[in-house]
């Protein structure tokens, strides 16, 4: 059949998404896993000179329970929207030389936002088709594949606002929100990294020359833009809009945005504005629709015993390949509908530590010691003789702080090896948020290795006795719950042999 594509699109582009998109199809077309999951959302980002593909939510009932396209709009960075729905077994039932129907599970709030119906086809290769009303069930192809880099490049910047909510009824809290929401590109401003200009998007375009901050797309990181607000009394511009009622309850706006790859340098602060600006009203909005489901419900009165306050938070989780903004992830029921929408492995993830870190600050559970030395230091020793070919690297995955002898004011060159690697194991742990207790000490090591271990029963703590690793295990199935087992090896042969067993938890 012909192909087509949106009108005002050049390109059709898609990143590979785990376990749904992959390139190398058919004639090095982009292919649908046959075990993908039946109902995705499809996020992109859509220009004028083409549409990516970035990534998938699951739209299935549980994935997508209570969320309305209000409130994934509001999670989402600008720049990202909603673009599609992939049905995996859609075009199986199409009539022939027909674009299939849309799924009778898209509830019909969605259906005006979708862009395109893509599915898996006959020889497993992405096949698509547009929903816009100007070409609905033209083809839409040829697709690229863009897996260039494992994260989507393009410049992000974020935002915070904090709004404190006094003693109001809801219905106030509501209408004062939508008066502020109403009037946030007059009263949102903006300061960006090296400036001294806190200006609103309207002012930037008027500044000479125009403010300028350096590209992050390269290297994956984001433009922390110090946002304020001079609404309701805060007395000049401030990082709080207040809502003068009392006790205070905060609602915190985190929100972030993708830029257009083609800005000029000039063009990048006001468009970067424009969208923060974008960003956060839609957080507003969704803040304001979640307090009136709150009053509805019988929840009548802000006070401290009755919070009516909703946060949003910024997450990188790993698979997903951008920034999202979700709402009430203190709950945990919260979480597990977020897990469920973004497909993510049972892991905690979303947890409101798991936040990524403010402009320079650092990783919530860090103890401040250096981190993943391994990636600086290159794939293998450099004394490794071995052949490319007969050589595999495989590293922990997550963020470790390495701890090393001598550290935390104690000497223990020669002796400390086992004790240092069980620190650095337990920070691990704590900076995947899989705990939160605290890193031991070398003598609160030996306290607990002299409770819970018969044969060191009798170790002095403080001492310079030195451990190895089946301590190490005692210590990590104590301290941390962690299963453990040993492989007992006889000889180097018998290492050999063992190397799938030991690369496995690595690989898994």
């Amino acid at each position: 059949p012909p192909t087509g594509r949106p009108p005002a699109m050049v390109r059709l582009v898609a990143r590979p998404v785990p376990g749904v998109l992959a390139a190398g199809g058919p004639d090095g077309a982009i292919s649908v896993d046959a075990d993908a999951p039946p109902l995705l959302w499809l996020v992109g980002a859509a220009t004028e000179e083409e549409l990516v593909l970035v990534s998938a939510l699951d739209a299935s009932g549980g994935g997508a329970a209570g969320l309305s396209p209000a409130v994934l709009a509001a999670a989402l960075p600008s720049g990202l929207s909603v673009v599609g729905v992939l049905a995996r077994d859609a075009a199986a039932s199409a009539a022939e030389g027909k674009s299939p129907d849309l799924p009778r599970e898209i509830p019909q709030e969605w259906r005006e936002h979708l862009q395109l119906l893509a599915a898996r086809g006959d020889d497993g290769a992405l096949a698509a088709w547009s929903l816009r009303a100007a070409d609905r069930g033209a083809p839409l192809g040829p697709w690229v594949a863009d897996d260039s880099k494992p994260r989507w490049v393009r410049d992000c910047v974020r935002g915070r606002l904090a709004i404190p909510i006094f003693g109001a009824s809801a219905e106030e809290v509501v209408q004062r929100l939508t008066d502020m929401e109403a009037g946030l590109d007059a009263t949102l401003r903006f300061r960006f990294p090296g400036s001294g200009v806190a200006a609103t998007a309207e002012e930037l375009r008027a500044i000479k020359p125009p403010v300028a901050f350096p590209s992050q797309a390269s290297t994956g990181g984001v433009t922390a833009v110090e946002t304020l607000s001079a609404v309701c009394g805060a007395g000049g511009a401030t990082n709080f809009a207040v809502l003068e009622v009392k006790p205070p309850t905060f609602c915190n706006l985190d929100f972030a945005a993708y830029l257009d790859p083609g800005l000029a340098v000039e063009e990048r602060a006001t468009a970067a504005a424009a969208a923060l600006l974008a960003a956060a009203s839609r957080q507003f909005a969704a803040l304001r629709v979640h307090i009136a489901a709150q009053a509805s419900g019988s929840r009548k009165q802000c006070s401290a015993s009755a919070p009516i306050g909703l946060s949003f938070r910024c997450y990188a989780p790993p698979g997903l390949g951008h920034l999202i903004c979700l709402p009430g992830t203190d709950d945990a029921g919260a979480r597990a509908r977020f897990h469920q929408l973004l497909r993510l492995p049972q892991a905690p993830l979303l947890l409101p530590d798991c936040t990524v870190p403010w402009a320079e600050e650092a990783h919530a559970r860090s103890c401040g010691k250096l981190a993943n030395p391994h990636e600086t230091c290159g794939p293998r020793p450099t004394w490794w003789k071995a052949a490319e070919s007969t050589t595999r690297s495989v590293f922990v995955r997550g963020v470790y702080e390495y701890a090393h002898y001598m550290q935390d004011n104690i000497d223990d060159n020669g002796w400390g090896c086992a004790y240092r690697s069980f620190q650095t194991l337990v920070s691990w742990y704590r900076m995947q948020f899989y705990t939160a207790k605290e890193i031991l000490s070398i003598p609160d090591i030996q306290r607990l290795l002299k409770r819970i271990d018969e044969a060191h029963k009798d170790i002095v703590v403080g001492g310079k006795k030195w451990i190895g690793t089946v301590e190490g295990m005692y210590l990590l199935q104590d301290y941390l719950g962690v299963d453990c087992r040993m492989l007992y090896c006889q000889d180097t042969a018998d290492m050999a042999s063992q190397v799938p067993q030991i690369l496995k938890p690595l690989e898994t």
